[in-house]
């Protein structure tokens, strides 16, 4: 295998076998080996009451996994939905967070978020994303070298939309907006990064035709310097 190897971080209510076709197709497209951390919605739901610091742990295990057996420095991070939040708090800053300072920075090359909620409405249920947002704005590490890329699908117009709208107004205020089913373009744009809208993607699987559906839609988003060959 050639290349950095990838570590994909799932999202609220994903379980790590819904990502086995995405990994397949990453590695097919970047020629490295892809991890997935083991994060299930009960490990989102431990860390909703508890804190996430165990969350956090287990995305720098697979991490560490991936850099032990590829011999490579530096990993490359996909985060899907809120998986993209937890991946910042990994890659973390000065500030501790929950008590503990986060420097995955030094060991991540690429952080790539599929439909995460970055910029979220200033509301009480949202404070811990506000919380991350404060702490770790934007893209923290640019100027250090870290290539930050943040992809939104649009193929759900929330004024077209009464579900879609809904489900942007738990993170925006006015949900009449372009999304891919759950997150609106506007939340899943980290401002500093690079940015990909697809017209045609939705959040996930269960929707329709997504960020990890084939190869054609995986080659819309991934980095030209990370292909095989």
């Amino acid at each position: 295998m050639a290349g950095n190897p990838i570590v994909i971080v799932g999202g609220l209510m994903s379980w790590p076998w819904q990502y086995w076709r995405l990994a397949r197709l990453l590695r097919e497209v970047s020629g490295s080996e892809v991890r997935i951390a083991s994060i299930t919605p009960l490990d989102w739901i431990w860390g909703r009451l508890f804190g996430y610091g165990q969350l956090i742990f287990q995305i720098a295990r697979a991490v560490d996994r991936a850099l032990l057996e590829s011999g490579a420095d530096r990993a490359v991070l996909v985060g899907h939905s809120a998986g993209g939040v937890a991946c910042r708090v990994y890659i973390g800053g000065r500030e501790p967070y929950g008590g503990r300072r986060y420097s995955g920075h030094r060991r991540v090359s690429h952080l790539i978020t599929l439909g995460s909620p970055h910029v979220v409405a200033d509301r009480k249920n949202l404070s811990p994303l506000a919380q991350v947002n404060e702490m770790f704005p934007g893209a923290l590490h640019r100027p250090a070298g870290l290539r930050y890329l943040s992809v939104a699908g649009a193929a759900a117009h929330g004024a077209l939309s009464r579900r879609a709208r809904r489900r942007y107004e738990r993170l925006i205020d006015d949900g009449r907006v372009p999304g891919d089913g759950v997150v609106p373009v506007q939340s899943a744009l980290l401002p500093g990064s690079e940015e990909i809208i697809l017209e045609e993607a939705y959040h996930s699987g269960h929707f329709a035709r997504w960020y990890g559906s084939d190869h054609k839609m995986v080659e819309r988003w991934w980095p030209e310097e990370l292909r095989v060959g």
